[in-house]
């Protein structure tokens, strides 16, 4: 990289970092080439204006701000290319499908993103996996047009047709296809995947309960998918209380899913022995804390981690609506 362009992209990332569209403008005008270059993050300015315009892929979804917005546009008119990523795989489409942003992926398939993606170099690492891991609902139905790749999970997550996936019973292997992409980020635990027929129903009942998926649900569990399995990081039941799926969470226990099971979930060492109230309570999920202590949730349950209870774990969070809900459940 010559002087001249590395001068030119130091102060383009300033630019987008204080959101100095005309700024930015004028920099690319001078050099073009800038948009195509690696910053020191081994990512590209179009990488790392959707991250900014996305609160740094914030969970809940930040909205950013108009400006935000208007840098990414700025260099997507440039003619950055909107599919390169970090070393990682990691692309712009995969900042909007984690963070939920719709209208950010429609801006950058417009300009060309493909749906492909092998994020950690796994062969199922797309852009709508990530999506419908984080249960982004509405962004992952833009993007499964058709679904990359088409298989069992994705297709249970989005509530789609199922019978295609089973032949006498076994699943195709189609089914199983691009399941070596689990984790969205590299903070949660390896998995030792051995693809039996059970983990694959069971990681798919999963998906379509943290995406609110009835019918899913319902037929995984008639093929035998396990009610209060833990395929990877958390029961259905606990994945339908981190999306807020407050039908899919009363379908769940209907089906026999135990609202007191203390199992890990999340990241390394977050859900150490606790149960859905604990994230429920942590969350906010009102209506899905009342579920479950109405249907027998025990209040008093202390995670493996820190010693504490559901009202602890609303505490520590600042939930003064769930501290206050479990204060006064009269047990």
């Amino acid at each position: 990289m010559s002087d001249k362009h590395r001068s030119a992209l130091t102060q383009a990332i300033e630019a987008i970092r204080t959101t100095n569209g005309k700024k930015l403008g004028r920099l690319i005008k001078r050099a073009p080439e800038i948009v195509l270059l690696e910053t020191p993050e081994a990512d590209t300015l179009l990488g790392l204006a959707c991250r900014l315009a996305t609160g740094n892929v914030a969970i809940p979804a930040v909205a950013g701000t108009q400006s935000q917005h208007q840098v990414v546009d700025i260099i997507l008119e440039a003619g950055a290319d909107p599919d390169k990523g970090t070393p990682e795989g990691w692309s712009p489409l995969h900042t909007a499908a984690m963070s939920g942003h719709k209208g950010l992926a429609i801006r950058l398939m417009t300009a060309g993103a493909a749906t492909e993606g092998h994020l950690y170099q796994c062969e199922g690492g797309s852009p709508l996996a990530l999506a419908l891991f984080y249960a982004k609902t509405d962004v992952a139905a833009y993007l499964a047009q058709p679904a990359v790749p088409d298989n069992l999970r994705h297709a249970a997550a989005l509530g789609r047709k199922l019978d295609r996936f089973f032949n006498n019973n076994q699943l195709t292997s189609s089914a199983k296809q691009g399941l070596d992409f689990y984790r969205a980020l590299k903070i949660f635990p390896f998995w030792e995947r051995n693809f039996s027929r059970q983990e694959i129903l069971d990681e798919a009942l999963s998906w379509a309960s943290r995406n609110d998926q009835a019918d899913s649900i319902r037929y995984l569990i008639e093929r035998g998918a396990d009610v209060n399995s833990n395929a990877y990081r958390g029961t259905p039941l606990l994945w339908a209380i981190y999306s807020d799926s407050v039908r899919s969470a009363h379908l769940l226990l209907d089906l026999g899913a135990d609202p007191n099971l203390r199992h890990d979930f999340g990241g390394k060492g977050h859900g150490v022995n606790a149960t859905a109230l604990h994230l429920a309570a942590q969350f906010g999920s009102l209506k899905c804390m009342e579920l479950l202590l109405n249907r027998g949730a025990d209040p008093d349950i202390v995670d493996g981690a820190h010693g504490g209870t559901a009202l602890e774990w609303a505490e520590f969070a600042g939930a003064k609506e769930s501290a206050e809900v479990l204060r006064n459940w009269e047990r």
